[in-house]
């Protein structure tokens, strides 16, 4: 019988494997987007108990929290530019900061009311997690489709930004669950101020100190083992401090990709880093689907308290209803007062609102001890029937929805 370390290492190096299958697949043999067919490789694991218990895998909730969010909202805030983030600046921080408290606020009631979760604050802590999108198989499309510039910004830019109130309202409410105390909205309007304001001045000086170190160097390596240290160390120090890391990592990641990318990096450096952080972007999505896969393996047998055959239709529903409400109210209000956008947007807004990596990456982060660990169970299926509809239903009708809009190739 070998030693446990090596059971863990052939486990990991086992669900490395399954990621290059699965992406091998996805490209040869379905030609479905990558996120779309790690979904149903997710669902395959959950219904047929492939793979091994998630108790041999070690990974703790913790270690979801600090070691997968990071590259991936650094590799997310390095690829944004910033003109085309400011030019739709007050769309997208509307859409993702005051849209995300709305979709929340709705997602949860609605869960709450109607799907069984008695408990006020965990439906509000379903809604902040299934609340933030992910535009990565959505912007693949507009790619193709030749999409609008300005439809791409304020969708890429919603997202990251929607990605991180998300996660900071996520952990605002989750921390009042875990003590006891409830939950005041004094309150939690302060924390959100104090946490998030933190992070982005931390996260702005960090980058800065960076940015100042890499106009010395011309090193790709180095430089990008900088960028490593940067992403994970404006994460943890900002928790440390009793910040947002999500939002210091945000900001460190926009700074090394606008200032650094042009007046600190050869063009070596900018390749070495993008293709080192897609390549970790790759496995995290592959391992956290994977995991998600593993962790449904014994929910249909252990969810107390709620019908799942209810409950999943209602999380789905209410996530349409949160994403309709935000899309088409936001965008009409925004019309009225600032430049006028097409009418056709609005509907991408909507359907094109997919969820992915962060959405999962909090479930996973669910503890399965103490009052909340009764809900994990229904909230994790809960979660990943969202997920799934989003990625497979949603996905794979955004081509024709774009066609029928009229949006695309041109088109303004």
């Amino acid at each position: 019988m070998g030693h446990p370390i090596e059971h863990a290492v052939g486990i990991y190096i086992g669900l490395l494997l399954l990621a290059c299958v699965v992406g091998i697949a996805s490209k040869l043999v379905t030609h479905l987007p990558y996120t779309i067919f790690l979904t149903l490789v997710g669902l395959v694991i959950g219904l047929f108990h492939f793979g091994p218990d998630m108790s041999e895998t070690g990974f703790g909730h913790e270690l979801i929290f600090f070691v997968f969010l990071p590259p991936l909202l650094f590799q997310g805030a390095f690829h944004m530019k910033l003109d085309r983030l400011l030019k739709q600046f007050w769309p997208i921080v509307c859409l993702a900061i005051p849209g995300v408290v709305v979709s929340t606020l709705v997602v949860g009631g609605l869960v709450g009311w109607l799907g069984g979760i008695e408990v006020m604050l965990v439906a509000m802590l379903f809604g902040a997690m299934i609340s933030p999108t992910d535009p990565v198989s959505v912007l693949t499309l507009f790619k193709q489709a030749d999409a609008p510039e300005d439809l791409r910004a304020l969708v890429e830019g919603e997202s990251l930004f929607n990605d991180a109130t998300g996660v900071v309202i996520f952990t605002i409410i989750l921390e009042a669950i875990l003590d006891g105390k409830g939950l005041s909205f004094t309150h939690a309007a302060l924390e959100f101020v104090k946490v998030s304001g933190g992070g982005l001045l931390l996260g702005g000086i960090l980058g800065w100190v960076a940015f100042l170190i890499l106009r010395r160097l011309e090193d790709p390596l180095l430089e990008n083992a900088l960028c490593v240290v940067l992403a994970y160390g404006a994460f943890w120090l900002a928790e440390v401090f009793q910040l947002s890391g999500v939002i210091a990592t945000v900001m460190a990641g926009l700074l090394m990709g606008n200032h650094g990318r042009r007046l600190a990096m050869s063009e070596k450096t900018i390749e070495t880093i993008e293709t080192f952080f897609e390549s970790v972007d790759f496995l995290i999505n592959s391992f956290l689907f994977i995991l998600i896969g593993l962790e449904l393996r014994e929910l249909p047998e252990n969810i107390p308290f709620v019908n799942p055959w209810l409950l999943v239709p209602v999380a789905i529903g209410a996530m349409l209803v949160g994403r309709a409400v935000v899309a088409y109210s936001f965008y009409w209000g925004l019309n009225q007062v600032g430049t006028r956008r097409p009418k056709a947007w609005k509907h991408i807004l909507f359907w094109g609102g997919l969820r992915g990596s962060i959405p999962i990456a909090l479930l996973l982060h669910l503890p399965s001890e103490g009052d909340l660990g009764k809900w994990r169970s229904a909230l994790l299926l809960a979660g990943f029937g969202c997920v799934f509809f989003s990625l497979v239903i949603q996905g794979l009708t955004m081509q024709p929805l774009m066609r029928k809009l009229k949006i695309g190739q041109g088109t303004p």
